[in-house]
């Protein structure tokens, strides 16, 4: 199963599950997902709207426009229009986000952006912040989101636990080499998706709430990791 034929697969699954969508929004939003299947820069452009709670944003490439009036939110395509409450908007375009987001490799090698890690200790005597791919849909029971990767410092590797170090595809400054990849590897992927996000309606932490990213930093200090 190729990359862009799962994300489909599950952006289908999604909108099959939306009972509460006519037959013509559901094809509304497969096409937009399809536009959005191979390159999601846009797409995030559109959330970060949607968090700002901009009024308009338009994707001339995709000839996708974002709308906002008053407490109500639409998604248009070429003048076909999907309207959306506030918690509804967002639960669909994390789901999306989520789903066409490619996933990297494990053995991935990434520099990380150090601006995030201000906080730890000697960061400004390092070059990079250098990491190795080596877990990835880290989700503990309860909670409403996940992380999809878990890496060890370069080149050392894990000596403990506690270095294993969470993060988002927003921390990556830059792909260093990518890990190995194959159908197989894509068929994994696929049903980590569908488990974590369609089944256990998870998303990465990077879309948290701002309650549980609290709560996390809380808990991260607190074993002073």
């Amino acid at each position: 199963m190729k990359a862009q034929e799962y994300r489909m697969n599950l952006w289908n699954e999604f909108l099959g599950s939306d009972k509460s969508r006519s037959e013509l929004e559901r094809g509304i939003l497969k096409e937009i997902g399809e536009r959005y299947s191979e390159n999601i820069g846009t797409l995030l452009k559109i959330y970060e709207a949607f968090v700002e709670k901009d009024r308009f944003y338009e994707d001339e490439g995709n000839h996708i426009r974002y709308e906002r009036e008053g407490e109500d939110y639409y998604l248009i395509i070429e003048d076909q229009e999907v309207a959306f409450a506030e918690e509804s908007f967002r639960h669909m375009l994390v789901t999306m986000l989520d789903i066409m987001e490619d996933t990297l490799p494990l053995g991935t090698v990434v520099d990380l952006r150090k601006e995030i890690y201000q906080a730890a200790p000697d960061i400004n005597k390092v070059d990079h912040i250098r990491m190795v791919i080596t877990h990835r849909f880290l989700g503990e029971e309860g909670k409403h989101y996940y992380f999809p990767y878990g890496a060890v410092v370069y080149p050392t590797g894990m000596l403990g636990q506690a270095e294993i170090m969470y993060f988002t595809r927003a921390a990556v400054q830059q792909i260093v080499r990518k890990g190995y990849r194959d159908e197989e590897e894509d068929g994994f992927v696929y049903l980590m998706k569908q488990d974590l996000i369609l089944n256990q309606g998870k998303s990465s932490f990077g879309y948290a709430q701002k309650e549980e990213i609290e709560a996390f930093n809380r808990k991260v200090k607190k074993e002073g990791r």
